[in-house]
């Protein structure tokens, strides 16, 4: 039996098991099929019913409610995939009717005949994708132990700015087929939520069972809540400063380097592409480390490599730097976004995936809603641009995201380690979901 344990211990060392690889490629369709419509098919359906005069504001309405709408969706649809008892299980009904729902409300979206209808439509895709995505950020925490945490919160990081590519991609080679390629993204979600069905039998999900020491460890207890509160907050400052980096990007590379907006357009392209980049490597890199070092550290190591890509983001005044600056950025992040996931998946209670990781997802829609009035009112701080000469002052926008990247390690103190506070969970593993260790209760 031991010799058993320790063969399941090492393989799982190895590679990750479905438990891990079916939650990341439901994060990448997921994002894939909300990416698709926000790049183009979103603004030509609003230019095509909407006056030049008027579409700029139409298209900021649609954007800033759909952002409202996911921040309450995704831990709404948490919270009721944790308490869901169904026939298909806890999660799989949330991911089969998000993607199917998803699916319908794109061809709402793009057939619209009218403001009202498009900004209905967007707002029930953003509701249908996120409960898609809280779900799967449930079966993360119900199907992998902890012996893979690490790796598979790196996947499952990596997986999110993946999903961007594909309808990236496809939408700069077929322009004129926008609609085609919406649609696809919305059919590749239904098939690989279907896929993952079946991958993962509903027995994975729904047979977790808490092992706590003390009631506050229960899901929504006082113990569980603050020893998770510095894992959000910590996320939440970071992606406001991230935010902010990037915030008006298109301005600063024609104000700073092209002259023009419409020059601009390429060199934005390839910096968010090469940040993007970075992000998926650091996050699959740091997956495999993670549980070898203090997090601690290397949340910290994060920060003050965000702080630096912001500050030589202030300085950049050619395409070398504004790149450069890029990859250090994406770096950061795609450290900082995977170890966090670790951390909170080590610190929610078991069986709450949902509700938890729904939660910590609002730190990072919650940014999109609030970054922009802040980056507006920094770039009105100090005078001209000490670069360009121009009225936005972006050296002022860049060392403001330093700050806030530095500011956010006065949360490093409540983490301790990634381990402090984990809740074991009894889970049924079916196929290679994972090899899952015994409960021992919380850990110390």
């Amino acid at each position: 039996m031991a010799n058993t344990l320790t063969l399941m211990a090492t393989r799982a060392r190895h590679r990750l098991g479905r438990g891990a690889l079916v939650p990341a490629a439901l994060n990448l369709v997921g994002i894939g099929a909300m990416t698709a419509p926000a790049i183009t098919g979103l603004p030509l359906a609003v230019d095509l019913l909407a006056p030049p005069t008027e579409r700029t504001g139409i298209l900021a309405l649609a954007v800033t409610i759909g952002a409202v709408a996911a921040t309450i969706a995704n831990p709404l649809f948490g919270a009721l995939s944790d308490r869901t008892r169904s026939r298909l299980g806890a999660r799989h009904p949330w991911i089969i009717g998000g993607a199917l729902f998803g699916f319908a409300a794109m061809g709402l979206l793009l057939v619209a005949p009218s403001i009202g209808i498009l900004l209905t439509a967007w707002v029930l895709v953003q509701i249908s994708y996120n409960a898609l995505l809280a779900a799967a950020a449930g079966l993360l925490a119900d199907a992998v132990p902890d012996a893979e945490r690490g790796r598979a919160s790196g996947a499952f990081s990596a997986a999110a700015f993946l999903g961007t590519v594909p309808p990236l991609l496809l939408s700069s080679v077929l322009p004129d087929h926008v609609g085609t390629v919406t649609i696809s993204m919305s059919l590749l979600a239904v098939a690989i939520a279907v896929v993952a069905a079946a991958l993962l039998p509903s027995r994975v999900a729904a047979a977790t069972a808490a092992v706590t020491r003390s009631p506050d460890a229960e899901p929504g207890g006082i113990g569980s809540i603050r020893r998770f509160a510095p894992v959000w907050a910590s996320r939440f400052i970071q992606s406001v400063a991230f935010g902010l980096v990037t915030s008006f990007m298109l301005y600063l590379v024609a104000d700073r380097i092209t002259g023009t907006a419409g020059a601009a357009t390429a060199l934005t392209s390839l910096s968010t592409l090469s940040g993007g980049a970075a992000i998926v490597v650091a996050a699959l890199a740091v997956g495999w480390v993670a549980d070898r070092i203090d997090p601690r550290i290397l949340l910290a190591g994060s920060a003050l490599l965000l702080a630096g890509a912001a500050l030589v983001r202030a300085g950049a005044g050619s395409a070398p730097v504004l790149l450069v600056s890029a990859v250090l950025g994406g770096i950061a992040m795609g450290v900082f976004l995977a170890v966090n996931l670790t951390t909170a998946l080590r610190r929610i209670p078991a069986g709450a995936g949902g509700r938890y990781l729904g939660a910590l997802n609002v730190a990072d829609t919650l940014p999109q809603i609030v970054v922009p009035s802040i980056a507006a009112w920094l770039l009105t701080l100090g005078g001209p641009d000490p670069i360009s000469g121009a009225a936005d002052n972006f050296t002022t926008l860049c060392v403001g995201a330093a700050v806030v990247s530095l500011a956010g390690l006065a949360a490093l103190p409540f983490l301790r380690s990634a381990r402090d506070g984990v809740v074991e969970a009894v889970v049924e593993s079916a196929g290679d979901a994972g090899s899952h260790e015994a409960p021992r209760g919380e850990r110390t």
